[in-house]
């Protein structure tokens, strides 16, 4: 019998206690422990906090048994689909991740708590990568969007591109998880601090970000683009809304790393163009599409498995809620794709890329 773990970054590993595994679920053959659960809890928990929401217990087994269950499935998608992934793309994978816990010691120490070894680093970081690239290379090739459907977007939902006053932002961001050890927290404000000290020095931000930032925006030289008060973190929106225009803000602290700003515009409240939201509007619908598509695999895969209760505990969570779970407590979308931690910012790009 199989047993499989997804884990949704090293950081929750770091934090988990070591126990015995006992198997709560079983899902074509596959088992689940309530070490996967806890896991899957937490990563559910941290996504729904970076929203501001706080849903209880009861919630949070629900989506972290949905989350698990979806990926399993997933994963049978992607082998079905003679889907294979590079060894060195997973070796680099598990190299990020050792990084983001403070090096092979520290990485050690986690997966011995958590009850993995080496063997099992690299399984799951192999699955990992066999979703991520069915998902890119055999769902995202059917998720096209053409123009006509995203000039039609734009015109039948004037409302959505309205902005209040929005600050153009470009952004280095080092991450270091709160969990990890203390010489990976001074390691990273280290190299927070070295790219403070370049940009003072004169060195063009963008060139920085491009070299140091952990976050994606680093290939468009840290820009972020255009974003209203209330989406940047709480640590940081004071000190980056009082930034003047051309200015560069100090290193800021966060519970996910360390970040530095420069403002590069200011507007007042108006209206975004359709040539300025075009491109952000296409990925935006594209996603969607995508999104619907997975869920899509997962719904028709899910209605013809074999699905087994192992732990009495977890049965409510695989039963239909009683009412609809309240917008307040609904779990984030679950990624499709799940890879290393998504940037920690509450959303790095303007408003049309994250809802149009």
């Amino acid at each position: 019998m199989r047993s499989i773990r997804f884990v949704a970054s090293l950081g929750v590993l770091v934090a988990s206690a070591a126990f015995a595994a006992k198997p709560v679920l079983r899902v074509n053959g596959v088992e689940v422990t309530d070490v996967d659960l806890t896991m899957a809890e937490r990563a559910v928990g941290s996504q729904m906090a970076q929203q501001g929401l706080q849903p209880t217990q009861d919630i949070l087994v629900r989506h972290g048994v949905d989350q698990i269950i979806g990926k399993l499935l997933l994963l049978e998608a992607a082998r079905e689909a003679k889907v294979t992934v590079d060894p060195s793309a997973v070796a680099t994978s598990i190299d990020e991740q050792r990084k983001q816990v403070g090096g092979a010691e520290a990485m050690a120490k986690a997966l011995t708590q958590a009850g993995l070894t080496e063997q099992d680093l690299t399984r799951i970081a192999t699955e990992q990568l066999m979703i991520q690239t069915y998902v890119q290379k055999v769902l995202a090739t059917k998720a096209t969007v053409i123009d006509q459907e995203v000039r039609g977007y734009y015109d039948q939902h004037p409302n959505e591109f309205q902005h209040p006053e929005q600050l153009k932002l470009r952004m280095i961001f080092v991450q270091v998880p709160a969990t990890a050890p203390q010489v990976a927290q001074d390691a990273a404000k280290t190299k927070a601090e070295g790219a403070h000290k370049r940009i003072a020095g004169g060195e063009d931000f963008s060139k920085v970000a491009t070299e140091v930032s952990d976050d994606p925006s680093k290939s468009r030289g840290g820009e972020v683009g255009w974003m209203r008060q209330g989406i940047l973190l709480k640590d940081l929106e004071t000190p980056v809304w009082a930034l003047k225009t051309g200015e560069t803000s100090g290193v800021l602290k966060t519970q996910y790393g360390y970040f530095l700003f420069r403002l590069e515009d200011r507007r007042p409240a108006g209206t975004t163009s359709y040539d300025e939201v075009k491109e952000n509007l296409t990925s935006y619908l594209k996603s969607k599409k995508l999104d619907e598509s997975v869920r899509g695999v997962v719904a028709d895969r899910r209605a013809k498995a074999k699905i087994e209760v192992l732990d009495p505990a977890i049965k409510p969570a695989l039963e239909p809620p009683a009412q609809p779970v309240p917008a307040a407590q609904a779990a984030p979308k679950a990624q499709a794709a799940p890879t290393k931690p998504a940037s920690p910012t509450a959303a790095p790009a303007p408003d049309a890329a994250k809802k149009p």
